[in-house]
């Protein structure tokens, strides 16, 4: 996974030995979690891109801010949903394939991209959502927490359309991620 933050890139690896190189497997306990009031995000473009594999209808794929200010990427019944609020009101979008469901056990690549206020949301090169964000708010700052394949209160979660974590695979990117195998990162186990 990739996510450009204005200057800022930050990106993810694997933190402990898994069966590909670059995938976390999550049983629906399971979360990254990165802490991010050491280094904020404020930014006024990002792009995030990741693929995942599942069989799970519903689950938080990753979030980061709170309140009114915040970025959550989740599958809901079986399409993708992203909702994105800088302050002023939500941008949500549904991505669904024309036939069956991004839940097939398949690879399935996200990208997400947001210049401003402009959002792009593209799932397989070939499924594509563009909007605007409400109102003039262009920025979009996080001192919270940012969360990969769920959180310990996903159902809590502003802008969260879906109440579990995520179960199955995430793919990250090429680039090597220092922000979950930091000081900073934390993996969650919870019971299963």
């Amino acid at each position: 996974m990739v996510l450009l933050a204005g200057n800022d890139i930050v990106t993810a690896t694997k933190c402990h030995s898994i069966r590909e190189e670059n995938v976390a497997t999550f049983r629906g306990s399971e979360y990254f979690c990165y802490d991010l009031s050491q280094n904020p995000i404020q930014s006024s473009s990002d792009e995030i891109t990741l693929s995942f594999k599942t069989w799970q209808r519903n689950g938080l794929l990753l979030h980061t801010g709170k309140s009114a200010d915040y970025v959550n990427l989740a599958l809901k019944d079986g399409a993708v949903s992203l909702v994105i609020n800088l302050g002023s009101g939500a941008f949500e979008a549904i991505v669904e394939p024309v036939n069956g469901k991004f839940n097939d056990n398949a690879w399935h690549d996200i990208k997400v991209t947001r210049n401003l206020r402009q959002v792009t949301i593209s799932v397989d090169g070939i499924l594509t959502t563009t909007g605007y964000t409400q109102e003039d708010y262009t920025m979009l700052g996080s001192d919270d927490f940012f969360y990969v394949g769920g959180s310990p209160s996903t159902a809590d979660l502003p802008g969260s359309p879906v109440s579990n974590n995520f179960m199955e695979s995430v793919m990250f990117g090429e680039m090597a991620m220092q922000l979950f195998c930091s000081n900073r990162k934390s993996f969650h186990s919870g019971p299963e």
